[in-house]
């Protein structure tokens, strides 16, 4: 049987369903293994167009004595493999399936000699199945049926170890978004499911939210080598599976700290491979981890990414597709869905009975109402221009009181009165805490009567803090930090940052936040923060400076009592001056070893986590 050639490009969906039978259907060529590979060399001397090239190579030589011949001279696959290029462009079924299933042979031989393989192994079974790297991008057409053949041309019974070679190199690539990496990877037998069969409709009608401080069950981690060397990464979790065994740890990780941290995991921790996507540390941010009415787990992601978070908005996908079954199981069968309005979690702070905010939490939703590409600083001196602005923040907010389910309360007052210059100044002193994410500065305790006890972060007393510190303290915070400095001139230049220019204007941001809220009937404390400028980091950051900060953490409120889980900040004075003032609000500090890499980018443990929570009986 002969399938005439007909257009392919844009049928993906006959690609995938129709390559293996194609490939299965290859009947024996006359050409052997012996003679096959002088037989190619001569053709490939030979002048002809591409498309001859490959229809003769199909008939005269079987799939898998073309992969044996690439495998025994690699210097033939830049040679062969691109002439594939045009007769797949031209929709020609035939020659996609005889590639596939040569590449099918091609990896199972490979994964005969492995591991470990070679970089140039792995890189010439990429240049087999993406067929003409060089070009990919460039050809539309090509890179459509490239694509389409992808699920194809690797056999799930592949060993994982290649798979994820593979897939860890490849997924990076531009030409592959998160929907063809999916794809790829089901079709490899790389994940259980797909995210997409487990998408549905936003409902506000289904979704449970949780209370924010009630028992966690789960939490999740991103652990990308990029960030995290193995010895942190295993110092954190061993401390996390010692503190809560009963917790179910989701951790997503590249393929070096898969490998890494394999081995002697506890049996309520699962690590999820990213498969060579590039997440950042900060699960928190992107997704809101639910439950559905009905039952059930649910993941909500946001509608739109935040340019500088990189891959971070597949993030819920790729734990719907990568939770083991068992978990899935457990879960109810997790289900995804995308929220109307965006929202960055950083910026929020849901309590029972509210969703915090700042004017700088709803920056990207105001401009985006007022079709701007900035914050119109230079306007705010004619009122009219606070006034456009300012509506537009209240209308973000009332659209987080509708997917957070509460109301909206900003944590600093607004210049909605006054002057044409005391508002224009009141916006300037609400600028003080742009760039800085409110869960680095505010932590919202629940009482136990009902009411809400604020820690507002407070630079002085990050000073003071400097002031008590002996030579000890300021030998661990360089070494802990990476901080270049000695000791001496560190504490010079620290001191001399908490007085400068852009200390001084959060200082009084922070100041406000604690004026209002008080006003606002909360009880306030003050913990101490600290700006580290990043010119003293062994590290070149592209960003001004970074926090220590004891604001920065997860509440939990259960049978064993009400606790604070957060990283140490590994100053020991710092440390035991928050516990204090934790066991004053009435809450245990749990101090956690802290990532420092995250820390550096400005991600305390608040950011650099997600939990999902049981419901509690008040809420139903």
């Amino acid at each position: 049987m002969r399938i005439g050639r007909r257009p392919l490009i844009r049928n993906v969906r006959l690609y995938l369903l129709l390559g293996p039978a194609l490939a299965a259907m290859a009947p024996a060529r006359s050409q052997t293994d012996r003679h096959a590979a002088p037989w190619i060399a001569s053709l490939l001397e030979q002048e002809g167009s591409d498309v001859g090239f490959v229809r003769r190579l199909q008939h005269e030589v079987p799939p898998v004595e073309l992969a044996k011949v690439l495998l025994a001279q690699p210097e033939l696959v830049p040679k062969v493999m691109p002439r594939f290029g045009p007769a797949l462009e031209q929709g020609e079924l035939e020659i996609g399936g005889y590639l596939a299933a040569c590449a099918r042979s091609l990896g199972t031989a490979l994964d005969r000699r492995g591991p470990p393989w070679s970089a140039e192994a792995i890189d010439r079974m990429l240049a087999v199945l993406l067929v003409d790297p060089a070009r990919l991008s460039e050809r539309p057409a090509l890179r459509r049926a490239v694509l389409a053949l992808l699920p194809t041309m690797l056999d799930p019974s592949v060993s994982g170890e290649l798979r994820d070679e593979l897939l860890e190199r490849l997924n990076p690539r531009p030409e592959i978004d998160f929907e063809a990496s999916e794809r790829i990877e089901l079709g490899w037998g790389a994940i259980p499911r797909g995210s997409a069969s487990r998408r549905v409709p936003y409902d506000p009608v289904r979704i449970e939210l949780s209370e924010p401080d009630g028992p966690i069950t789960a939490s999740v981690y991103s652990l990308p080598s990029s960030f995290f060397n193995a010895a942190e990464a295993q110092r954190f979790l061993t401390a996390v599976e010692s503190w809560r065994p009963e917790r179910a740890l989701l951790v997503l990780v590249d393929l070096p700290l898969r490998r890494a941290l394999a081995s002697g995991r506890g049996a309520r921790t699962w690590l999820i491979e990213t498969h060579g996507r590039a997440y950042t540390p900060w699960p928190r941010d992107p997704l809101i981890l639910a439950r559905r009415r009905e039952g059930g787990a649910l993941i909500l992601e946001r509608p739109t990414s935040l340019w500088w978070r990189g891959e971070d908005a597949a993030m819920g996908r790729e734990l719907v597709q990568g939770l083991p079954e068992a978990l899935d199981t457990a879960w109810g069968r997790v289900e995804l869905a995308t929220t109307p309005t965006s929202f960055h979690n950083g910026q929020i702070l849901v309590t029972e009975a509210h969703c915090w905010i700042t004017i700088h939490s709803v920056e990207h939703r105001v401009l985006e109402l007022l079709g701007l590409s900035e914050v119109p600083v230079a306007s705010f001196a004619r009122g009219p221009e606070i006034d456009r602005y300012l509506e537009a923040a209240r209308t973000a907010a009332g659209e987080l009181e509708q997917l957070y389910g509460r109301p909206a309360r900003f944590v600093h007052a607004r210049p909605d009165s006054g002057s044409a210059a005391q508002r224009a100044s009141f916006m300037e002193l609400l600028g003080g805490g742009a760039g800085f994410d409110l869960d680095s500065y505010l932590t919202v305790l629940p009482e136990p009567e009902g009411s809400e006890l604020a820690l507002v972060a407070d630079l002085q007393a990050g000073r003071e803090l400097l002031l008590r510190m002996q030579a000890p303290d300021w030998k661990r915070l360089r070494e802990a930090y990476r901080l270049v400095p000695d000791p001496l001139e560190l504490r010079r230049q620290l001191l001399e940052y908490q007085s400068g220019p852009r200390s001084i204007r959060l200082a009084a941001f922070l100041d406000q936040v604690a004026e209002h809220l008080r006003d606002e009937g909360l009880r306030v404390d003050r913990l101490p923060h600290l700006l580290v400028p990043t010119a003293m980091a062994a590290e070149p950051l592209d960003f001004p400076d970074f926090q220590i900060t004891w604001n920065n953490v997860v509440i939990e409120v259960g049978a064993s009592g009400r606790w604070a889980e957060g990283f140490s900040s590994l100053l020991q004075p710092g440390d035991e001056q928050a516990g204090r003032i934790f066991r004053r609000a009435g809450y245990q500090l749990k101090l956690l070893p802290p990532l420092v890499p995250s820390v550096l980018h400005n991600g305390g443990y608040r950011c650099a986590s997600n939990h999902l929570r049981a419901i509690s009986p008040r809420d139903r």
